[in-house]
């Protein structure tokens, strides 16, 4: 399935904790009133909930990539202020890699949703961005124009009530946790505010345009102007600066803060095709991604060091480094990634929307695994890491918030079958010294062990009867369920889960 630019915005955008939902920013004017408030509106609460539905056998997706190869090439940048064009170009480019094919065994996780307790007027919601407020609670954008609000869910699942936003006709884009206890989210022109007590402010952007948004690592609001093709900031005191991006009609979208403290964005547009890089005094740098025509969506910082992307189009998942050297990996099946965020378990995931209909995870290896959504035709949309260590998304098409938990293994939802059958082996005959070097099991209870039974000792599904082999407990996939290695055997107590 191909996208659009114009289309693009159909499908959620991920900015490190916060999201944007998919809500295409086409007009141009601020029509957001500066400083105009509203309060919450209609009551909405509730505890509604539904069990997640358990999966098929457990295996995992496929996986490539491997290590890119940089081009010559260097992040020509040029320093800019007071919110002036910058003009810098270039940056290193990373060459895709041609990663052997492999299958990855997934842990078994567990997906719960909860229903959207409907408005007063009975209309789908539509729920697009997600992000973990400052208030430990979920905070979602309604991305139709009825109830044109936003709304926050608890880790149990209780909805407050719906905080209507003061510009109508134009549901909320993206939304993000504030740097003073407050959640804020884009709309149509203008940047809105919303308080813990339900008072909402919007204010306008100087240019009338507004994307993605993310707290910056100085305290303002920053935040993509997909149109104008300008990254702004914003100050808590509404104070606003804007950069205009040297590749022209590149589309930036969506927005992250970077390990290396610099603002970091997708240019999801044809004439892009890039991943860009702001810090905080206005320098800009940008770096092609290798396959055409990718269309990059979402981007977030791994627990790598590195920034994961997804390419819509290019039905891949990117990660690039602080230098700007890009490796892909290519999906198990044709999903068109969206939002992606890191996980407590050390893992990335992403939603898949459309056919596919699924939640993914890629280990920093590159392995990917796919699983199911139990709602058919969810079209999952926004993505982040919850205040509870779980992944949270929301499903646009069925006005459900759901919850991804047991990422480490345990759950009752296996990963989907791509590709190989029930046992394939996970790691290609990677080697090994203990059983936790496998880490294409998604380092979860029950995956890869090192075979005792195999010299050189490689990689193999624990479901073999193969003991594995550990030096200490800590070396045991299962320490966590009570699994010690017992140093006469060199063998972990447990190697699955529930043993």
């Amino acid at each position: 399935m191909k996208a659009s630019f114009a289309a693009l915005f159909a499908s959620t955008l991920l900015v490190a904790g916060c999201s944007s939902d998919g809500s295409s920013p086409r007009a141009n004017g601020g029509n957001s009133a500066g400083g105009d408030s509203a309060t919450a509106g209609e009551s909405a609460g509730g505890n509604s909930s539904s069990a997640g539905a358990s999966g098929g056998q457990t295996l995992g997706g496929s996986s490539s990539g491997g290590m890119s190869n940089p081009s010559a090439g260097s992040g020509g940048s040029s320093t800019v202020s007071g919110g002036s064009a910058g003009t810098s170009t270039g940056g290193t480019l990373g060459m895709a890699g041609n990663g052997v094919m492999g299958t990855a065994n997934a842990p078994s996780i567990t997906i719960t949703e909860f229903p959207i307790p409907a408005p007063a007027d009975n209309k789908a919601s539509n729920p697009g961005a997600i992000a973990a407020g400052p208030d430990g609670n979920l905070w979602f954008n309604h991305q139709s124009t009825a109830p044109n609000a936003i709304q926050n869910v608890s880790p149990t699942g209780t909805f407050s009530s719906y905080f209507k936003t003061s510009t109508t006709n134009t549901g909320p884009i993206a939304v993000c946790a504030g740097p003073d206890g407050n959640v804020y989210y884009t709309k149509q022109g203008g940047i809105g505010r919303a308080m813990p007590n339900g008072t909402v402010n919007e204010y306008g952007v100087p240019s009338g345009d507004s994307g993605g948004i993310v707290n910056g690592p100085d305290g303002k609001l920053w935040f993509t102007e997909p149109i104008k093709n300008k990254i702004g900031n914003m100050t808590t005191a509404q104070q606003f600066k804007e950069f205009t991006l040297p590749t022209a009609s590149s589309g930036p979208q969506a927005i992250t803060v970077g390990p290396d403290m610099n603002l970091w964005f997708t240019e999801a547009a044809s004439a892009g095709n890039k991943i860009g890089k702001i810090t905080t005094a206005g320098v800009v740098s940008e770096y092609p991604i290798p396959t055409p025509a990718a269309t990059p969506q979402s981007i977030t910082t791994g627990p790598d060091g590195n920034l994961w992307f997804t390419e819509f189009d290019g039905h891949k998942i990117g990660k690039i480094t602080p230098a700007g050297v890009i490796t892909e990996y290519l999906m198990p099946s044709v999903a068109n990634p969206g939002s992606i965020a890191a996980g407590k378990d050390g893992n990335l995931w992403f939603t898949e929307n459309g056919t596919n209909n699924a939640i993914a995870r890629i280990t920093p290896a590159g392995s990917i695994a796919e699983y199911a959504i139990p709602s058919a035709a969810a079209d999952p949309n926004g993505l982040t890491a919850g205040p509870d260590g779980n992944i949270w998304f929301t499903e646009l098409s069925t006005n459900k918030i759901a919850r991804v938990s047991n990422l480490a293994g345990g759950g009752m939802l296996k990963s989907s079958p791509s590709t190989g059958g029930d046992d394939a082996p996970l790691t290609d005959g990677k080697t090994c010294v203990n059983d936790t070097d496998c880490v294409d099991s998604g380092k979860a209870c029950g995956g890869d062990v090192c075979s005792y039974k195999v010299t050189p000792h490689v990689c193999v599904l624990a479901t073999t009867a193969d003991p594995g082999w550990c030096a200490s407990d800590d070396k045991c996939w299962c320490k966590s369920e009570g699994a010690t290695c017992d140093l006469t055997k060199h063998a972990c107590s447990s190697t699955t889960h529930g043993e």
